[in-house]
């Protein structure tokens, strides 16, 4: 049959075309619907997003935090607490809690992840590093800004604010992982596994995800105080700390202002692994994200790094999300692109400016209110590390096997182990739900608009031809073989790991299975997906990109690859998905459509029969015993985060109809 249909393509959102990886030193334009109704759509979509790639969908199960508050150390007009919560079973969340003395009513809460500083929590300038900092303006005042994120939360504290300074993974007092373990050989295996592993990829779970799944427990717990007003909480943190910033914003409606320092722009977006998750900024970037928390308060700085070109590019963008709330008041920049990468003294009193204002905490800052004068910032005496740490003789330091490559094995075992045991116990209906949703996150591929046209037939030879998704620029080719006559009433389409060839003998003659369909007057399509036979040229192993020169072992994260671009297997999977859908347009009402998943091909036929069942009659796959939890090498081209989460092959199988669904080879 010629192919003679040709269609081009209307859509809302654009996503990037493939051929080329797109790295986090890329450019992440922003451009923003038309109508309120068109991102709150899209708003929902980007959150299930970023919970998908945080390992976060469904939200585990909250365990009891088993929280240590103890040795008090009283400043003038505040206290500072030691902190330690369990913030998953055997992991500690440690940080300082700021409260404010004699106040009478609930005040609002504000929590402070630190970023990229050296020793996190316990940071403090060295006498060049601050003299240089005050000489260029970025800093004016000992102490206070030889100690930038003790004054931070001091400040606050003394505005009326219960502050929680907690460490990321890593730092200061969070000694039981590794900040930046990297791809490591003794922790790659089937039954020992690490973060970075295959393993561990398979089941989305990553230093991001628990970073992110602490940062909300830290809100957990913070929200619970009796002197926390839970309407009126805010975090704000710089570089990985804004990270966390905006992406906890986003996801927990209990966040009411957010004030990300120096991360989010259109241009570099986050360097650490720490900020970095499979699926996060497919198809979007950091300003999208944090377009999420409209139109509630959310205040940005700008300095001399990526953020540089915010006042131009990417910050009217993000006032135009907040304008379709009628709420532009709501979203400030406060530029300092003088100064380099930080949160300065400048950028500090920007924030203790926007938390007066949108908290209404009633503050006058006028000058003659404060000495110094020109500086909300006062003196106040810094705590030494021993007062910070919350690790005492009463409350060792963990040790043993609570800390290092033993415990991060045994971490990552008992995630998975609860994470299994409460997708078992959803009702089928929930879990289906989940799962479809998750999906959806997983391959990327939308459904074109309604009455819109999606793809492009283009003629190869006399029986094979393109199909393309013009949203992409992926493709399937297809050899199509017709019954004698032109007549049939059923098409069969098939995919294997390696694409035609596989249905091919040495004769180039079609094999049994492909001439008993032809003899039963069937129409035959065979596809190349991505990879395969002529399509993008043979590819036997993922393209993994990386981050910078990728000269330390951490640089070569499976995410910095999968965060920005669609999976091998997904990319193979659209390819297919657009030859079903272009052949449920053409067909005619009485035709059947069955879809072969055979040499291989099993995961990719069960994916696209779950993913667009009404476009699939009836499904036969031989597994061949397939599973995605065998695959041992981040590059195979099977590779697809998180499906083991979800229950694997079997899992996927569920969402087909078993009436429909022959299975071979189990």
């Amino acid at each position: 049959m010629k192919p003679t249909i040709f269609l081009t393509i209307i859509f809302l959102f654009t996503t990037p075309a493939f051929a080329q990886l797109k790295t986090l030193n890329d450019h992440f334009p922003f451009t923003p619907p038309q109508t309120l109704e068109e991102w709150q759509d899209r708003r929902d979509d980007l959150r299930r997003q970023i919970l998908v790639s945080q390992g976060l969908w469904p939200m585990p199960e909250k365990t009891n935090m088993k929280p240590i508050v103890h040795h008090p150390v009283k400043r003038d007009g505040y206290i500072v607490y030691g902190v330690i919560l369990e913030a998953v079973p055997g992991y500690f969340l440690t940080g300082n809690l700021y409260v404010p003395q004699n106040a009478d009513d609930k005040m609002p809460g504000v929590l402070c992840p630190h970023g990229h500083w050296n020793n996190g929590r316990f940071f403090q300038y060295g006498d060049g590093e601050f003299a240089e900092a005050v000489k260029t303006g970025g800093e004016k005042y000992d102490p206070s800004s030889r100690f930038p994120l003790q004054a931070r939360c001091v400040t606050l504290a003394r505005l009326g604010c219960v502050v929680f300074h907690y460490d990321m993974i890593g730092y200061a007092d969070s000694m039981q992982l590794n900040h930046r373990p990297g791809v490591r050989d003794a922790m790659n295996t089937p039954e020992n596994w690490g973060f970075f592993s295959p393993q561990a990829e398979l089941r989305l779970q990553s230093m991001m995800g628990l970073q992110t799944l602490s940062s909300i427990r830290a809100l957990d717990w913070l929200a619970s105080l009796p002197e926390v007003d839970e309407t009126r909480i805010a975090v704000t943190g710089a570089s990985g700390g804004g990270t966390q910033s905006f992406l906890l914003a986003a996801v927990d409606d209990r966040v009411s202002l957010a004030f990300p320092a120096v991360m989010v722009s259109t241009s570099m977006q986050g360097g650490c692994t720490c900020e970095n998750a499979n699926y996060l900024r497919v198809g979007t970037g950091n300003v999208e994200l944090a377009a999420t928390f409209a139109p509630k308060p959310m205040g940005l700085t700008a300095a001399d790094d990526w953020t540089r070109d915010m006042a131009t590019d990417g910050f009217p963008q993000l006032q135009q999300v907040y304008a379709l709330y009628g709420a532009q008041q709501n979203a400030a920049l406060f530029p300092h692109t003088e100064y380099p990468h930080n949160y300065n003294f400048l950028s500090r009193d920007d924030m203790y400016r926007f938390v007066n204002e949108h908290f209404k905490l009633g503050h006058d800052f006028s000058q003659k209110n404060h000495t110094p004068p020109d500086t909300i910032e006062q003196p106040f005496e810094p705590l030494t590390v021993e007062e910070m740490s919350v690790w005492t003789s009463e409350h060792p330091r963990p040790e043993g096997d609570q800390v290092g490559d033993v415990f991060e094995r045994k971490l990552l075992r008992d995630m998975d182990l609860r994470s299994k045991t409460q997708i078992e116990k959803l009702p089928p209906e929930e879990f289906n739900k989940i799962f479809r949703a998750a999906l959806e996150t997983m391959i990327g591929w939308q459904e074109p608009m309604p009455n819109g046209q999606l793809v492009e037939w283009d003629a190869v030879m006399k029986k094979k031809f393109r199909v393309t998704d013009k949203r992409t620029g992926l493709a399937a080719h297809v050899l199509e073989l017709m019954p004698r006559g032109l007549k049939f009433t059923e098409w069969c389409v098939f995919v294997s790991r390696n694409g035609i060839s596989d249905f091919m003998d040495e004769a180039g003659e079609p094999t049994d299975v492909i001439k008993k369909c032809l003899a039963e007057r069937k129409a035959v399509q065979i596809l190349d997906l991505y990879g395969q036979g002529d399509n993008g040229g043979p590819l036997e192993k993922a393209d993994l990109g990386g981050y910078g020169n990728r000269s330390e072992p951490w640089q070569h994260s499976l995410a910095y690859t999968y965060g920005y671009n669609p999976t091998v297997f997904s990319q193979r999977i659209h390819g297919l998905l657009t030859t079903l859908t272009l052949i449920a347009k053409i067909k005619r009402p009485e035709q059947k459509v069955t879809l072969y998943g055979l040499h291989g091909g099993a995961p990719y036929a069960a994916v696209a029969r779950a993913r667009i069942s009404d476009r699939v009659d009836t499904l036969i796959i031989d597994s061949q015993d397939f599973r995605f939890a065998d695959i041992e090498a981040l590059d195979d081209v099977n590779m697809l985060p998180g499906i083991v989460k979800y229950g694997d092959l079997p899992a996927i199988l569920k969402l087909s109809d078993p009436q429909t669904t022959e299975i071979r080879g189990e």
